[in-house]
């Protein structure tokens, strides 16, 4: 044991009880910035407006499932649309008396590891594995209600015939908590084809007719969900055929096996995510984002194995970067992976520099050029393996299987040009898939 670190018994407890106390401030504060609220009739996650857009996955709420396995769940979610999750609680007694502490920690787990990628949760009280008596779901209503009421950032999801008796019950023990139910809720609970003009409404078991609406949906736990929302999340621009136009390609480029992703003259293979379609523009050769509001310039199609090259450059002070397997919602960098570009010549290499993997692994090398010049950089990912060149320098060379945090992330996805707020210009950005 290194000098210095050999604690009395006493010092050891208050460390231990200090750091519980940091750990629960944190928790606590993260439900308060995130808590799920209606204010005007609008769904609200902390101050932002939010559609619940879930699926469920019961099993995740059960004690002892890893972050991994939280992680995992999210992102195949996420991969096809969703932003929301919908989890069970376990953990109960057979009289509805009592919550296992391990299964409420279970569902703050899941918020937790949700709380930075944008993700919802809904919590689904009455599940498969509580008590089958009417008169047990009622006293576990109102333990719930005991049990999560500082966990604010969570929907509470009433469902069934007494759905309403069982919100009342809730709501009279934790006001402050929203709920979901057919009556009595802040979020009226509706079939599919079903309306509710007076709150917000979540259709259980179906979508809306269509995604735009910004109306809420948790799907079941099957497959079908995930093909059904993949179907309707997908673009009109992804039923197109894309032929790439390699006419700018160098011979090398060729004779390698490159096709050109961006073809200089074109959006031919990309679209613009968000309203503000002219925040991307082509101009003698080079692609530039020059405003905000786009949600960034996405592929239209999904990548699996693959080496990219492409040449970037930015201001002074500017931000920007590639998102790689990219999913269709939540946070990109936490569910795919983010090749960093940052105008941080001269600085040394951290978790979040130019040519890391986003706030994971950093570069061996800040091997960046001064602001305004360009540079070239390369991504491949070949199965569980990921490189990263910049400017002729391999700066970064991992299997993700042997990072925690990557091991759960998508192993295909979408190619995108991040939205930030600096300009950012783009030019000979080519692609080779790989077996």
């Amino acid at each position: 044991m290194e000098r210095g670190l050999v604690l009395s018994t006493s010092y050891r407890f208050l460390a231990i009880a200090f750091a519980l106390a940091g750990f629960v401030s944190a928790t606590a504060g993260a439900q308060e910035k995130y808590a799920i609220k209606v204010e005007a009739r609008t769904l609200k996650r902390g101050t932002s407006p939010f559609t619940i857009r879930a699926i469920s996955a019961p099993e995740i709420g059960k004690p002892g499932t890893t972050r991994e396995q939280i992680s995992k769940a999210m992102n195949t979610i996420g991969n096809v649309g969703g932003n929301s999750i919908c989890v069970d609680v376990y953990g109960v007694a057979e009289d509805g008396a009592s919550v296992a502490e391990d299964a409420v920690e279970a569902i703050r787990a899941i918020h937790a590891v949700g709380d930075d990628r944008g993700v919802g949760v809904v919590v689904r009280v009455i599940g498969a594995t509580a008590p089958k008596s009417d008169k047990a779901q009622m006293t576990l209503a109102r333990t719930a209600a005991k049990a999560f009421t500082k966990d604010t950032a969570n929907l509470y999801l009433f469902e069934g015939d007494d759905a309403r008796e069982l919100a009342r019950a809730f709501n009279r023990v934790s006001k402050h908590l929203t709920v979901a139910s057919s009556r009595n809720g802040d979020v009226d609970v509706i079939a599919p084809g079903e309306k509710s003009w007076k709150k917000p409404q979540v259709i259980l078991g179906g979508l809306p007719k269509s995604l735009n609406d910004d109306a809420h949906f948790v799907l079941n736990a099957d497959q079908q969900s995930y093909d059904t929302l993949e179907k309707a999340s997908a673009l009109p621009e992804e039923s197109q055929t894309w032929t790439p136009d390699n006419s700018g390609l160098s011979p090398e480029d060729k004779a390698a096996g490159f096709v050109a992703l961006f073809d200089g003259k074109t959006f031919n293979g990309w679209v613009v995510l968000g309203a503000k379609k002219d925040a991307w523009v082509i101009r003698d050769g080079l692609l530039s984002r020059e405003t905000s509001g786009s949600q960034g310039l996405r592929t239209v199609r999904r990548f699996k194995n693959f080496h990219m090259k492409w040449e970037w450059s930015l201001p002074k002070g500017g931000n920007n970067g590639v998102h790689f397997r990219a999913p269709r919602a939540q946070r990109a960098s936490r569910v795919g992976f983010e090749y960093q570009m940052l105008a941080d010549y001269g600085k040394a290499p951290d978790k979040n520099s130019t040519g890391s993997i986003y706030d994971v692994v950093p570069p061996t090398v800040n091997a960046v050029k001064p602001e305004g010049e360009w540079n070239q950089s390369e991504a491949i990912f070949d199965g569980t393996h990921i490189t990263y060149w910049l400017n002729g320098q391999k700066v970064n060379d991992v299997d993700m299987n042997d990072i925690e945090e990557l091991r759960p992330r998508l192993r295909e996805g979408f190619i995108v040009l991040t939205e930030h707020n600096d300009a950012a210009l783009y030019r000979n950005i080519r692609i080779k898939e790989l077996p």
